[in-house]
């Protein structure tokens, strides 16, 4: 299934990509000002939610940075990975296999990352009425992943139906997968029942589990996946080393017993934030070559 951006030509998405409050950001045809910092984050979720989670942040770090921070909503993965090559963008936060696809295209460091992202997990869910009970039942029914950037909506999920599950997205399906652009998404797919079965992120489905954000009747957890790294905050090439570590030393050092910086670790999903390397992510870079998503 195409999405409308995938439709686009590669300078209409990265356009439409660089908007913040619906209005064109204005500094897209330049580089970021050394007054203002600007961050994004993949949109593995939808842009209300991301606003809400991610204003806390933009506070904190502006109080450990001594500048204006602003966070630029991006509609797509590809666009998040585009602005920080660009220079558009000082920090993004980047699924494993979006970093992969920066640090290729533009030298991009990894900084820091949840405690829960070295040991990260996909879920495959179905609607109940599939008659999906186990994970060889996917087999022959119809399939969502997220976008086709994501690490666990899509690359891992993939990597696992191939190498664990003998099964073939591409030939083993009825017809071929769907991409959903988001993992909340993709619960919605499969709870309408458009969808029989689809992959998504495990945050994202026990969150939404548990503040019932879909019909519990409807769609059903069928299995979880084993652990890989994923989401990371990275820098884009050219930044100041001084700046690079006050950013990075800034989630390295959230304290969860001061009230602001909880709240910046809790709408994280993370108790901690730990040091990333580019060593890292080599196992994703490979998951990646091997299925033929990354040339």
């Amino acid at each position: 299934m195409k999405t409308f951006s995938s439709m686009c030509k590669p300078w209409q998405r990265l356009i439409a990509a660089l908007v913040v409050g619906g209005s064109l950001l204005t500094s897209a045809v330049s580089h970021a000002s050394d007054d203002v910092i600007r961050v994004t984050g993949i949109p593995d979720e939808n842009p209300t939610e991301l606003a809400r989670k991610n204003q806390p942040m933009v506070d904190y770090l502006e109080k450990k940075l001594g500048k204006k921070v602003t966070y630029v909503a991006v509609t797509d993965y590809g666009a998040a990975v585009s602005a920080l090559s660009a220079g558009k963008i000082d920090f993004a936060w980047l699924g494993g296999f979006t970093f992969v696809q920066a640090r290729h295209l533009a030298g991009a460091e990894p900084l820091a990352m949840r405690d829960i992202d070295r040991k990260f997990k996909s879920v495959f869910i179905a609607n109940t009425t599939s008659g999906i009970e186990k994970p060889e039942d996917f087999k022959g029914k119809t399939f969502a992943f997220g976008s086709k950037s994501s690490t666990s909506g899509h690359l891992m999920p993939r990597h696992y139906l191939l190498s664990l599950l003998a099964i073939n997205p591409e030939k083993d399906f009825a017809g071929l997968p769907v991409y959903s652009g988001a993992h909340d998404a993709t619960v919605k797919l499969v709870e309408s029942g458009k969808i029989q079965g689809g992959a998504l992120n495990i945050e994202v489905w026990d969150r939404m589990l548990a503040e019932k954000k879909f019909d519990a009747k409807k769609v059903k957890l069928v299995w979880t996946s084993p652990e890989y790294v994923d989401y990371v905050w990275a820098a884009r090439k050219g930044l100041s080393p001084e700046l690079v570590a006050k950013f990075k030393d800034a989630f390295l050092n959230l304290d969860p017993s001061v009230p602001e910086q909880k709240a910046v670790l809790d709408l994280q999903g993370a108790k901690v934030f730990v040091a990333a390397n580019q060593s890292d992510f080599d196992s994703i870079e490979k998951v990646a070559r091997d299925t033929g998503l990354l040339k």
